[in-house]
């Protein structure tokens, strides 16, 4: 069992309260890999990348502000006129594209254009929660792709194929 910070801990817990559990960041990477990589990622390895993203502080505080936005934006008075850009994920507003690149971007180059990929493409969950209208998901989707990206990223080094 791997042991996390109390930061770290504190964003686990956001995410799965907002949908995503850290068994969905390993199997999009999974997918991610075998779609970009063409090889099977070892389950053990891949949970070791993922502690790797997780232990640093930096990439914590962005996933619990991201996460935080989200939570914001749903109790924001009808009035504020940012509620209504959240609410329809304005073009535009790319807050969410900033702070998920300042979590990939952590991880090298690669990490950054494989997130930005992600973001276009949103396979699987990212997707589903990008779509979600029963809730503010401007930021998650964007998390988990950069999670996503870091987490391959951290998986290539563990097994000697990249070093950023």
């Amino acid at each position: 069992m791997i042991s996390y910070s109390k930061l770290a801990q504190a964003s686990i817990k956001e995410l799965s309260k907002r949908g995503v559990a850290l068994s969905d960041v390993t199997t999009l990477t999974t997918e991610f890999l075998q779609t970009h990589y063409h090889f099977a990622a070892d389950g053990k390895r891949l949970e070791e990348a993922l502690s790797m993203v997780l232990k640093r502080d930096e990439v914590n505080d962005i996933i619990l502000t991201a996460l935080f936005m989200d939570e914001s934006a749903e109790t924001m008075p009808d009035d504020n006129p940012l509620k209504a850009r959240l609410a329809r994920d304005a073009n535009g507003h790319n807050v969410d594209e900033i702070l998920a690149i300042g979590l990939a971007s952590q991880f090298g180059a690669a990490a950054t254009v494989h997130y930005g990929w992600l973001d276009n493409e949103k396979p699987g969950l990212i997707g589903v929660l990008n779509d979600k209208t029963d809730s503010v998901n401007v930021y998650i989707d964007d998390i988990l792709a950069a999670l996503v990206a870091a987490c391959a990223m951290s998986y290539l080094e563990l097994t000697g194929g990249n070093h950023f």
